[in-house]
């Protein structure tokens, strides 16, 4: 590999990791996303300023290729965050419901305007 592209791996990762940290700090991003998110960026600039680390693990985990190491645990990583990401989703909607449902109780309540069940003139 040529010098240019650990340098565009060591941009790369120094990005995701300052966009990271910007969307922690302006509270857009909480919890374990943000941390995903910075470990994959110190993960990038790890290993494009050390490249040799990513053959080693490769050799270690008997991965033949390091590329196919790189590309597995980046769907690992987005299969990960892609649960996660259900999960709040269902959890949201559960709550939305439930908070309809208490509108709906207290709109009807026993002060509530009676319909008369036909429409206006």
């Amino acid at each position: 590999m040529t010098d240019d592209n650990y340098v565009l791996g060591l941009l790369g990762g120094l990005v995701v990791l300052g966009l990271s940290l910007e969307l922690v700090r302006r509270r857009h991003v909480r919890g374990r996303l943000a941390l995903g998110w910075m470990v994959v960026g110190i993960g990038a600039v790890v290993l494009a300023v050390y490249p040799a680390g990513l053959y080693w693990l490769a050799d270690v985990l008997g991965v033949r290729v390091p590329l196919n190491l790189v590309l597995f645990v980046g769907v690992l990583f987005l299969l990960v965050i892609t649960m996660q990401l259900a999960n709040e989703v269902g959890r949201l909607e559960a709550k939305t419901r439930r908070l309809a449902e208490e509108i709906a109780i207290l709109t009807a309540g026993p002060g509530a305007p009676k319909d008369s069940g036909t429409p206006p003139d």
